[in-house]
């Protein structure tokens, strides 16, 4: 479990017991973070090392890339999927991906649920990465019962879908390179994504069989 606090980040095991303690890591203090397959390497001012055996806790926290840019903190992954895209090139590929998405769902959405439903997408820049947030809209209003799934910033959701995922940041530029994965690189991928992923959800719902 992680808390990001005002001036430090909490990492609380997920069994706990008498002898594990919370690891308390104060962001002043941090001189760099790298992240591996296995952990999030925490390099410290002092020299000491902390890791944290949770890589998610680098890309599913908006809280993690507010850290980065107020406390100056180098960052870089050693993961596979390490990509050097400018945000410019982010950007570019969110809103070709946003209107593949969009066109695809609906053509499908309106002939199996009716026309009174629309998918709507928003992109969402964080630091730690870009995701597209699908709505589902009746008569143009977000319709509750099929909006089931939280965003990282507790949004109800259809679904989102990861555009890039960060891979470097450097806090002398304040800007980031990043890996864009394939559903945003290609358009087949993108609609794979798209009918499996959102679709097929959608029409599994109770709503949409009544």
């Amino acid at each position: 479990m992680v808390r990001f606090e005002e001036k430090q980040l909490v990492i609380k095991p997920i069994i706990t017991a008498a002898f594990w303690e919370n690891k308390k890591i104060p962001y002043e203090k941090i001189e760099k973070i790298e992240v591996t397959k296995e952990s999030v390497i925490f390099s410290m001012k002092s020299g000491k090392e902390i890791k944290v055996n949770d890589p998610g806790i680098a890309a599913f926290y908006t809280e993690f890339g507010d850290m980065l840019r107020d406390y100056k903190i180098p960052f870089k992954t050693s993961l596979d999927n390490t990509g050097y895209d400018s945000i410019e090139t982010v950007r570019e590929r969110a809103a070709k991906t946003k209107e593949t998405a969009l066109s695809y769902a609906n053509r499908s959405i309106k002939e199996k649920l009716g026309p009174e439903y629309e998918l709507t997408a928003e992109i969402v820049e964080r630091i730690i990465g870009t995701t597209l947030e699908f709505t589902l809209l009746k008569n143009g209003v977000t319709f509750e019962e099929a909006n089931t799934v939280d965003s990282i910033d507790d949004i109800p959701l259809v679904d989102d879908m990861d555009i890039a995922f960060l891979s470097e940041w450097d806090p002398d530029s304040d800007r980031g390179t990043y890996y864009v994965v394939e559903e945003a690189n290609d358009t087949n991928a993108c609609e794979d994504y798209v009918q499996k992923c959102i679709l097929d959800d959608l029409y599994s719902q109770k709503f949409a069989r009544e």
